[in-house]
């Protein structure tokens, strides 16, 4: 018998889409707003990976899926963003350390570059791991997680290292996995849809004006190098806070479902490790224009909207002819 489908859940992909959105933003540094965008936009999508993933019969399917959907897209996307680098190394031995800063989960190792963007991803690998090695220590591990995050900010340190970045990252993965549990989250989801945008609009203004000074007290939250700012009940209000408005307007467009929705939340991950190409050429642009700061953050805004768009007909070419990038994503368009 052929198995039924599970229903598509399109606010999902309106998560995704608007939280990579806010990846490609933050990268512009809008003057004034960083610290905001970075309050969120990395730990909404390990909300969204703990509330999609789900306990597997044994760790050896567990780990064919990680390998297909993480491990083999990270490696190749990996040395393909550091080839250009490495090549003119080759002879005095720093394409070496790429290779092991890639292999790692090193940003840079001995001056040579490394997985840089793609830290997210060898975090998540070790997160997924953990996450079905001890279904019934979890709560332990998220708390163990805080507590090595709280020593690592504490003593200063600045490792630009993927492993250390999971005493962040995990404890929302954890989180969003809990909140998949909650059986009356999609009968929420109705109601808020029902009452419509305007009746929305209280809630979300209020989370962003949360999520606003949090982050301006806390600083800036650095996860791609474990720092959480200046305080971390700061930070996590402003991440939950911040997601939560992610939430409430990807709620809102639940029922507006396109191809192009699912193919911007299916290559997340190419859109991930190459926008900056396509970035910084625009930002290079307004940086050359003599613009106040209002009209400079708005177009840096418009620029990410832009590389986001653009991305859609190279993941299309990407899922043509390399779609072991892609992983078993290519199934949900």
């Amino acid at each position: 018998m052929k198995k039924s489908k599970r229903p598509r859940i399109v606010w999902i992909d309106w998560m995704k889409s608007i939280g990579m959105l806010c990846i490609i933003w933050g990268h512009c540094f809008p003057e004034g707003l960083s610290a905001f965008i970075y309050a969120f936009n990395v730990p909404v999508f390990f909300l969204v990976s703990g509330y999609l993933a789900h306990q597997e019969p044994t760790m050896k399917r567990c780990f064919d899926k990680v390998l297909h959907n993480l491990i083999i897209p990270y490696l190749i996307l990996g040395f393909i963003k550091v080839a250009g680098y490495m090549i003119p190394h080759i002879t005095d031995g720093q394409a070496l350390w790429s290779v092991i800063a890639i292999l790692g989960g090193f940003h840079s190792l001995h001056d040579a570059a490394g997985c840089s963007n793609l830290w997210f991803v060898y975090t998540l690998i070790i997160i997924r791991l953990l996450y079905q090695w001890q279904p019934n220590r979890r709560l332990l591990l998220s708390l163990v997680a805080i507590a090595g995050a709280l020593v690592y900010n504490y003593l200063g340190l600045e490792w630009k290292w993927s492993v250390t970045n999971v005493m962040l990252a995990l404890p929302f993965f954890m989180l969003g996995n809990r909140l998949s549990q909650l059986r009356g989250i999609y009968d929420y989801q109705r109601y808020l849809t029902n009452i419509g945008i305007l009746a929305m609009l209280p809630s979300m203004y209020l989370f962003i004006i949360i999520t606003f000074i949090a982050s301006w007290v806390n600083g800036s939250a650095d996860m791609y190098e474990c720092q959480y700012g200046n305080n971390p009940l700061l930070f996590a209000l402003g991440a939950i806070f911040g997601s939560l408005t992610i939430w409430l307007i990807s709620t809102f467009l639940q029922d507006a479902d396109s191809r192009a929705l699912r193919i911007t939340s299916m290559g997340t991950i190419v859109t991930l490790v190459f926008h900056r190409e396509l970035l910084h050429p625009l930002l290079k642009w307004i940086g050359q224009q003599d613009f106040n700061i209002v009209t400079a953050n708005l177009l840096m805004f418009l620029s990410s909207v832009l590389v986001l768009l653009a991305f859609i007909p190279i993941i299309l070419i990407v899922e043509r002819f390399f779609p072991i990038v892609l992983g078993q994503r290519t199934k949900n368009v």
